[in-house]
């Protein structure tokens, strides 16, 4: 269901705005239960596990390359349209609840748009 090639459109990352060029500069390709994330000059390829049968849907994430390899986070997204958007808890910590790392409960959140 969320397969394909995504274009950041936001991101907030412990409370704040990622920064303008960093959003700009970020895409996300999704093959099965592989991704690949470039944020800004960071390049960082994962596997997820999915489950839609919760509320909100679920994702939990590995990280295998990169920066931050072999570290889990545990999260949340929805699908809306061609808007994709995902909560990550801290590492290996809770999984939030709702999209907003404001409350300090999640570290990232992250809105994508599909590309054609």
């Amino acid at each position: 269901m969320i397969e394909g090639t995504w274009e950041m459109i936001s991101g907030e990352q412990n409370g704040q705005e990622e920064p303008a060029e960093d959003v700009q500069r970020s895409t996300l390709e999704i093959v099965g239960n592989q991704h690949t994330v470039t944020v800004g000059d960071a390049v960082l390829k994962g596997t997820h596990t999915l489950d839609s049968s919760q509320t909100p849907m679920t994702i939990d994430s590995t990280d295998t390359a990169g920066p931050f390899e072999n570290m889990s986070l545990k999260g949340i997204f929805k699908l809306d349209d061609d808007v994709l958007t995902i909560c990550f808890g801290a590492p290996d910590g809770d999984r939030p609840a709702e999209f907003t790392t404001k409350d300090g409960k999640a570290t990232i959140l992250h809105v994508w748009k599909r590309q054609a």
